[in-house]
């Protein structure tokens, strides 16, 4: 069956399939299964010429978000790290990557400045894969037991008033998403832009 990740909570996982689709020759975006999530987000960026970004976007604080003084549109920060090598993309997830890939409250991307192609982990861990020729990544998802589709179903699909998702922070030994956010603009990550949720 469809593995979610420990911070995300779907309706129906007996209905997601490992599927992915090709939209407009630009991406294509996939249902991954949880436990292959790590090793493809990993074989991805592997494959990137370098330097590569890393992208995360997270909520706001609350303090944050009364500042704005939106009582009803919630907001997120997107931080960037530029200037990466693979190297450094390795050592960002061997020491956080556990925390990114099973949180559900924050989304994270690994992308080459040269190619300008890139992996997106967004909400409830629907992946997204940016390319000038995306069909390029066919083969390579389909190794990974994914199969092509002309309409995808995902989790997003499953949502009503009456069955919704849940997206949760996780803790692993104290720490959460903030505080690696924290720890990733002590070697220069910054905030870009705050965006809507």
């Amino acid at each position: 069956m469809f593995q979610t990740a420990p911070g995300v909570t779907i309706p129906f996982p007996d209905k997601i399939k490992e599927q992915f689709q090709v939209y407009n020759e630009k991406s294509v975006r996939a249902n991954i299964s949880f436990e292959k999530l790590k090793p493809i987000l990993t074989e991805f960026y592997q494959s990137l010429p370098e330097p590569l970004f890393f992208v995360l976007q997270l909520p706001l604080s609350i303090h944050e978000e009364l500042q704005l003084g939106s009582n009803d549109t919630l907001h997120q920060e997107v931080c960037y790290l530029d200037g990466q090598t693979r190297e450094q993309i390795d050592a960002i997830m061997d020491q956080y990557g556990q925390i990114l890939l099973e949180d559900g409250i924050s989304q994270f991307a690994v992308a080459s400045h040269v190619s300008g192609e890139e992996i997106f982990i967004q909400k409830y861990k629907l992946t997204d894969f940016y390319s000038r020729s995306p069909r390029r990544f066919i083969p390579f998802l389909q190794r990974y037991g994914l199969t092509e589709t002309e309409n995808l179903f995902t989790v997003w699909d499953t949502f009503s008033r009456e069955t919704p998702g849940e997206c949760r922070r996780i803790y692993i030994e104290g720490s959460d998403i903030f505080f690696v956010a924290e720890q990733l603009k002590k070697q220069g990550m910054y905030r870009a832009k705050i965006i809507e949720d």
